[in-house]
């Protein structure tokens, strides 16, 4: 490293390296914060004119004190490697990428260039280009310098958001909880709606009683808590309904296979009746005992 000349590093400043979805909304929030957005690097300029200040791989700079890597996980040693070729002296910058569930092992490449590593991760949804705000977002944050933490955190509350130090070795686990949350949530929901769909309801009305019932299920999580939300078959013990449930998806396996899972879940953390019961009608190619009705 002693042989390297110092490059120029502008403090207080970030450059977004990947302007898609997620960094299309970063470099709008980096514009509107006290920090500069030096410049948004991509591999091929769009025809169009953008607002931003966009520059091809070799066009860009690269003096920015946060190198924010905003690319697929798959591609991040790739770009970090094109990083360093072409800035390869990396001393008083901050190199991070967001993968929620990469840590900063896979910005090995620019740490050897003398770069502080990191990843932030933003707790939020991006699923299109249209600008998301980031105010009140989580962001998850992982570095293993305390100096680097601080630096990123401000940066973090500077964009609006709410940072937390999430550990190198939990952000597998963390990151398999926000996919849960939010794409197979998603998925979640159109079981649902296929499940509506097969008893007849037209796609319209599926989709609402579905939307409309899932809104109100997630406002009532946020004012009560899981516990005191949670109602149904499952709550009541009703191991009968549960049962219709399940023979009437037997000829669909796939979400037969969602329900039990989903079911199985509540029985480990919510307050079910006759778990024995249900837990034995849950469990694939076994049959319970049917309840007699009370007098």
């Amino acid at each position: 490293m002693a042989g390297k000349r110092r490059w120029t590093v502008m403090r207080g400043s970030v450059a977004v390296i990947g302007p898609g979805n997620w960094g299309t909304s970063l470099a709008q929030a980096v514009r509107r914060s006290e920090w500069e957005l030096r410049e948004v690097v991509v591999r091929r300029r769009p025809g169009g004119r953008t607002a931003l200040p966009e520059r091809e791989w070799g066009e860009a700079v690269l003096d920015a004190e946060v190198l924010w890597l905003c690319v697929p996980d798959d591609a991040i040693e790739a770009a970090c490697a094109e990083l360093v070729r072409r800035r390869p002296d990396l001393r008083g910058q901050v190199v991070a990428h967001s993968s929620g569930a990469r840590t900063a092992g896979a910005l090995e490449a620019a740490r050897q260039a003398g770069a502080r590593v990191a990843t932030v991760h933003p707790v939020m949804t991006f699923p299109g280009r249209k600008v998301v705000r980031l105010k009140g977002v989580l962001f998850g944050v992982e570095a293993e310098s305390a100096a680097c933490r601080k630096r990123l955190k401000e940066l973090v509350t500077a964009l609006g958001g709410e940072p937390f130090v999430i550990a190198a070795e939990s952000k597998v686990l963390y990151h398999a909880a926000g996919t849960l949350t939010s794409p197979l949530l998603v998925s979640a929901m159109t079981a649902a709606e296929e499940m509506a769909r097969l008893a007849g309801l037209p796609r319209e009305v599926a989709a609402k009683m579905t939307g409309v019932l899932a809104e109100a299920t997630l406002s009532n999580v946020r004012k009560r808590g899981a516990g005191k939300s949670f109602s149904g078959p499952l709550a009541r013990g009703d191991a009968g309904t549960i049962r219709l449930h399940l023979e009437a998806l037997a000829e669909h396996p796939v979400l037969a296979g969602v329900y039990r899972a989903l079911a199985s879940q509540a029985l480990e953390s919510l307050p079910v009746k006759d778990r024995g019961e249900i837990a034995a009608l849950l469990q694939p190619g076994r049959k319970s005992r049917k309840r007699k009705m009370p007098l």
